[in-house]
């Protein structure tokens, strides 16, 4: 386990930050940066390179970080996050994702949108609070109590039932 994160590491190190960042990897980055979270620059050098144009270390990277830890689900929620606050509208998100070359990063744009769709899709329901909800829904108290007798050592005999109390 110690190797695999000292190659991780070492494979975290050995990325050049590229300077180039994507419409969407600035917005994820300003997005983190003010909810306080720190992410390598690696991350999103990674996220912003052609899959074409990966080594052995951005594949390490891209494999056991960014999909391992689950790092491409938790970004492509915090794009529809953003997507939401920037009220932006599906054509403009993809069109700049397409405009992307083959990138993680243009993946979890995508992605990103197929949830806006689903959610979009999703019928709006409203729960009634339990004050608005009808009298005849309420459960009396006495409908409620359960008639359990608990158990007591005493009453049980050899064979694992109950003996009649004598009277």
């Amino acid at each position: 386990m110690h190797v695999v994160e000292e190659d991780l590491r070492d494979a975290l190190d050995s990325v050049r930050t590229t300077e180039y960042r994507s419409f969407f990897t600035k917005k994820l980055e300003h997005h983190l940066q003010d909810k306080g979270v720190k992410v390598p620059d690696a991350i999103f050098s990674v996220l912003d390179t052609p899959f074409n144009e990966f080594d052995h270390n951005y594949e390490k990277i891209y494999e056991e970080k960014i999909k391992g830890q689950a790092l491409f689900q938790i970004f492509s929620d915090m794009l529809v996050e953003i997507y939401e606050k920037m009220g932006a509208d599906k054509s403009g998100w993809e069109a700049a994702a397409n405009f992307l070359q083959d990138t993680p990063m243009k993946i979890c744009a995508l992605y990103a949108l197929e949830k806006i769709e689903e959610l979009a899709c999703m019928p709006e329901t409203n729960y009634a609070s339990v004050e608005e909800q009808p009298a005849d829904l309420h459960i009396s108290p006495s409908r409620q109590k359960l008639y359990v007798k608990p158990y007591t050592p005493e009453e049980k005999g050899k064979n694992g039932r109950r003996r009649r109390r004598a009277t």
